[in-house]
């Protein structure tokens, strides 16, 4: 396991950033809770921003071409 997998706080931000991206369960509320829980902990904004960086770098990366 690497240490981000290790870490709870990069567990659950990276489950807000998924959370976040689906649009048809993602509302008021569960923004309001994402809220919360980004400032509770400094910590909690800096594994959220880290793991949303990830998420857009992913999204950027072009898909690999099938072989037929």
């Amino acid at each position: 396991m690497t240490q981000e997998q290790d870490d709870p706080n990069w567990s659950a931000a990276w489950q807000w950033v998924q959370r976040e991206h689906d649009r048809d369960s993602f509302d008021a509320a569960a923004r309001a809770e994402m809220t919360a829980w980004l400032l509770a902990d400094p910590l909690h904004r800096k594994a959220y921003d880290k793991a949303a960086r990830l998420w857009l770098l992913a999204g950027l990366v072009p898909p690999t071409a099938s072989s037929e």
